[in-house]
């Protein structure tokens, strides 16, 4: 079970603070695993008139944190909605947390100024803050320390880094809620597989309903006061059937050249314009369609290589595209495929005070300008939470016998440089997933030139006593031995008779 925390406030006068901390609560490292973010207005409404509803959502919660700035907010029986639920709270005993935004001589409704004096009366302690920055990390600090206390969990050490230096970097771009894309707009069947794999559920067992309500709390919706649902930023980014319609820079170009170096008309190119997701396997699609495939024959299959493994290109498009500078709206990212090389350009330096050294040796800590993207990302399986890309991405391309990956700063861009194998395609290396090869009890059995024979039948797919006889410079009864025995191993059969008869590999 995680911790719920019933998020308390005015809620227009405090709407981006708000939903910073649905997005701390839902991406950061360590508090997403331990805590839920409780909001009434996230709630269904019930069938029935219920002007206590949020009360009764509070008695469902493990901890209060209320937030305070000046309005007092309507009043209800002569108290507002806030001050209620912190009386509520404080009769049943919950761990508070408050904080107070700006210095104590912000001039504040009267009731308000009022409400702060009897959260101190009752001895409770509260934190002021300024910007969402510094909201959400008196407030993580404050939550690791209860979580500690009460269940002696703590994040790691990395876990720890990484959330400080997120919040330290992370952009505003992505909790822009914009009238753009509405909810009936989303595309559901990302939607769903978002939310399916955050709640842990089956895609089978979610309801509309359920869908939204998960997605809203997560930063990916918002709600305006007629109660319709539009897409934030991110969530644009991620589930609208073309970004680039709201942000005409959250879009790939790709191209295609015929030598080493840019050329005004390129042999191919393509401007992607799709939800994030299908836009990297778009992007993939082309590289595959404009790159090399040779033909490699392993065990008993013939198989066709990549010229670049994909595991690597995925790895670099994800992160061109999660932790680029969407702020940056006169630039977008760009692949460009060259005959030696393949270049994916993202827009914006590295984030914080990350260095290319740093980086380069895949051991930095993850870090994101827009963790809420980058997350919704890690819910599709796109990407890891661990910050290794660099290192999987460099991986794979020593793996597939290329060289590793090169990274640069170019006019304030990070530029992810694919070297190819140029002329040389037998350096390409075929995976053993991709094609296993024969049993190791099997192989053991068979002598050079029964393996050649095999290679020759998946190559060409036949053979004859004569080839062999020509191939290997044997006698006949040798030749035909050979064969017998790889039928007797049940790897090659016989078809024809006389002249014509020749083998092929056993169905």
């Amino acid at each position: 079970m995680r911790i719920r925390i019933f998020i308390s406030s005015v809620q227009k006068e405090l709407t981006d603070e708000r939903m910073a901390l649905q997005i701390l609560l839902s991406t950061d490292p360590f508090l997403s695993g331990q805590c839920v973010p409780v909001l009434f207005e996230n709630q269904p409404a019930g069938l029935q008139p219920d002007n206590q509803a949020y009360l009764e959502l509070l008695r469902t919660c493990q901890v209060y944190l209320g937030i305070i700035w000046k309005e007092y907010g309507h009043q209800v029986d002569g108290l507002s909605a806030t001050h209620h639920e912190y009386r509520l709270a404080r009769d049943l005993t919950l761990p508070t947390l408050v904080t107070i935004k700006g210095a104590s001589n912000v001039t504040r409704a009267a009731e308000t100024e009022a409400f702060i004096q009897e959260i101190k009366a009752d001895g409770h302690t509260y934190d002021r803050f300024n910007d969402i920055e510094s909201l959400q990390e008196k407030v993580r600090a404050r939550l690791i320390k209860h979580i500690k206390d009460t269940y002696d969990l703590e994040p790691t050490s990395d876990q720890d880094q990484s959330a400080r230096q997120t919040i330290q970097v992370a952009s505003s771009f992505e909790r822009q809620r914009l009238e753009y894309v509405t909810w009936d707009e989303v595309n559901m069947d990302i939607a769903a597989r978002i939310v399916a794999r955050a709640e842990e559920q089956s895609i089978d067992s979610l309801s509309p309903e359920s869908i939204r309500r998960s997605l809203w709390q997560r930063g990916y919706l918002w709600r305006d006061e007629a109660n319709q649902y539009f897409a934030t930023a991110a969530g644009i980014l991620l589930m609208a059937q073309d970004p680039s319609v709201c942000f005409a820079h959250c879009r790939i170009q790709i191209a295609a050249h015929a030598a080493t170096v840019h050329s005004t008309n390129p042999l191919d190119h393509l401007s992607i314009r799709k939800p994030l997701p299908e836009a990297i396997d778009a992007a993939v699609a082309f590289i595959r369609k404009n790159t090399r495939h040779p033909l490699r024959v392993v065990g008993l299959q013939r198989i066709e290589v990549d010229e670049y493994p994909e595991a690597a290109l995925r790895e670099a498009l994800v992160n061109a595209l999660a932790h680029r500078d969407y702020e940056d709206s006169g630039r977008k990212v760009t692949v460009d495929i060259f005959q030696d090389r393949i270049e994916i350009i993202s827009p914006g330096g590295l984030a914080g005070n990350l260095t290319l050294a740093k980086l380069r040796t895949g051991t930095a800590r993850s870090r994101s300008r827009n963790p809420n993207t980058a997350q919704g990302l890690v819910f599709l399986g796109r990407m890891e939470e661990r910050g290794t890309g660099i290192q999987r991405m460099r991986d794979a391309m020593l793996d597939h016998g290329l060289e590793r990956p090169v990274i640069s700063i170019v006019d304030d861009e990070v530029v992810v440089t694919l070297p190819g194998p140029g002329d040389n395609l037998d350096r390409i290396r075929v995976s053993t997933q991709a094609a296993p090869g024969l049993k190791p009890s099997i192989e053991a059995k068979l002598n050079d030139r029964q393996k050649s024979i095999l290679e020759e039948v998946v190559t060409n797919g036949s053979v004859t006593t004569g080839w062999c006889k020509k191939q290997f410079g044997v006698v006949q009864d040798t030749a035909v031995r050979d064969l017998k025995e790889l039928v007797e191993l049940a790897l090659i059969e016989p078809r024809g008779s006389g002249r014509g008869r020749h083998y092929v590999l056993t169905p």
